[in-house]
């Protein structure tokens, strides 16, 4: 007599498994898009960290508007806080879809209530 299983148990077998594939995915794909998404935002809080170091180093208001030595200052981008030293990452990724976040992103500057307001990539 041959010991082993039969077709139909094989396949009972691989159709419970497919079953518990089905129950899990959505909760390990649920854990994984927010740990990316909070990987991102704390990367973009760290970019708008550096550009708080680089613009009390570099910043000035006078009459409301902000000034980078004598031209008025709107914006910094993530390459100049890189060129500056302020940024130490040499890569910036998003890491929703892997990319490299371009050098040219902006960080806005605004003057209120007495202080600097920074904004990762807002309408400048």
């Amino acid at each position: 007599m041959k010991k082993g299983f039969t077709l139909i148990e094989l396949l009972a077998v691989i159709a419970i498994l497919g079953i518990i594939l089905m129950i899990v995915m959505p909760s390990i794909t649920g854990i994984l898009n927010r740990t990316q998404t909070r990987l991102n935002n704390e990367q973009k809080n760290a970019v708008v960290s550096a550009a708080r170091q680089w613009g009390v180093s570099n910043l000035i208001e006078k009459d409301g508007k902000i000034y980078q030595g004598n031209d008025e200052k709107k914006f910094v981008t993530i390459g100049e806080l890189k060129d500056s030293g302020f940024l130490e990452d040499k890569k910036v990724q998003n890491m929703v879809d892997r990319g490299e976040v371009p050098s040219d992103t902006k960080i806005c500057i605004t003057y209120e209530d007495y202080q600097f307001v920074y904004e990762y990539e807002g309408d400048c």
